[in-house]
């Protein structure tokens, strides 16, 4: 065989393997920070759970500012 055709088959290989971990670590990126979204939202609704009717809860993390009125306006119960 040509040294010349079985180097670019190698590098053609070798950019393929490449470029097939490049997606799969971005796919497991892409998941991680999904899954931490989850985390943080499912955290978030616990504590929302735990609060009376009234209550206010108020956070702010990573760029993110969360404020919730618990039983608030517009709730079916009283009025």
């Amino acid at each position: 065989m040509d040294p010349t055709l079985v180097m670019v088959v190698v590098t053609g290989v070798f950019s393929l393997l490449g470029l097939c971990v490049r997606l799969r670590y971005k796919a497991f990126r892409e998941r991680s920070e999904v899954r931490r979204a989850e985390l943080v939202q499912q955290g978030l609704s616990e504590r929302v759970r735990m609060l009376p009717l009234g209550s206010r809860l108020s956070e702010r993390s990573e760029g993110q500012a969360v404020e919730i009125l618990v039983g608030g306006a517009g709730h079916g119960g009283e009025r």
